[in-house]
């Protein structure tokens, strides 16, 4: 059950989830004080386009994906909102690729990693 006041027929209700999730992930120090304002920008683009995924963004994804199929030696590097908003996802698609997963996080501390590591 997710704890936050939002009508779930408000047009934004997806956004507001994904934003409520990080904020929980920030309270577990999960998260660099940058995080919501990363997460921002690209919602500000996700309102630009309509809430659509466009299809050189679609094409983009296919292509990633069979390069990372095609790689000897693929890696999958995630950051704090990846691993909140996604962390089972790439975990799953690290199992499918048989590829190792590496936290890649420019504000490193014991206390981030050792929350990163317990979320996933």
């Amino acid at each position: 059950m997710v704890d936050i006041a939002a009508d779930p027929s408000h047009p934004r209700y997806q956004s507001l989830l994904l934003r409520h999730r990080l904020e929980q992930a920030e309270k577990q120090g999960m998260l660099a004080g940058s995080a919501m304002i990363a997460h921002g920008r690209g919602e500000a683009f996700d309102y630009l386009l309509g809430e659509q995924t466009i299809d050189s963004a679609r094409t983009a994804t296919n292509h990633a994906l069979a390069a990372l199929r095609g790689a000897k030696h693929p890696v999958l590097s995630l950051n704090g909102n990846v691993a909140a908003l996604a962390g089972r996802e790439t975990l799953l698609l690290a199992e499918m690729l048989q590829c190792p997963v590496e936290i890649n996080i420019f504000y490193r501390t014991p206390q981030r990693m050792k929350a990163l590591l317990e979320h996933l």
